[in-house]
């Protein structure tokens, strides 16, 4: 009778395992694909909310514009800076901002290639006062 208790857990066992087993997996699967999706979701959520901030404000910014050139003093305004018109009798002269400096001149000084400079003479430095207590 024992024995035929063991082949019938054995035969239980050996169903039931491979049937746990595969349950048991097919649940850890599932919540980790669950969660990766989740996670990129909330990325894709996010920068669609960082796009939505901008063009709110984009948005805003043209139904000022909008607003704006509804009236016509400010096209006229606008029309004369943008685009040089005048008026009967009147002149326009350019002037060119002297502040402004243009990237080509390179007026303003590289200061990379100052450490770069002192970084290898440093280095020189001690290559020098090494070979001069070696050979002394």
């Amino acid at each position: 009778m024992a024995r035929r208790k063991n082949k019938k857990a054995k035969k239980r066992k050996a169903i039931f395992i491979p049937i746990s087993l595969f349950v048991i997996g097919y649940f850890i699967f599932n919540l980790c694909y669950y969660s990766y999706r989740i996670m990129v979701l909330e990325k894709s959520k996010a920068s669609l909310q960082n796009e939505l901030t901008t063009l709110q404000k984009k948005e805003e910014n043209l139904t000022s514009d909008i607003q704006k050139l509804k009236d016509p003093e400010y096209i006229a305004k606008f029309a004369r800076e943008q685009y040089m018109y005048s008026k009967d009798g009147e002149y326009i002269i350019k002037i060119e901002d002297d502040n402004v400096i243009d990237s080509k001149e390179g007026s303003s000084f590289d200061y990379k290639y100052l450490i770069y400079a002192s970084g290898g003479c440093f280095i020189l430095l001690i290559f020098y006062v090494f070979k001069k207590k070696n050979s002394d």
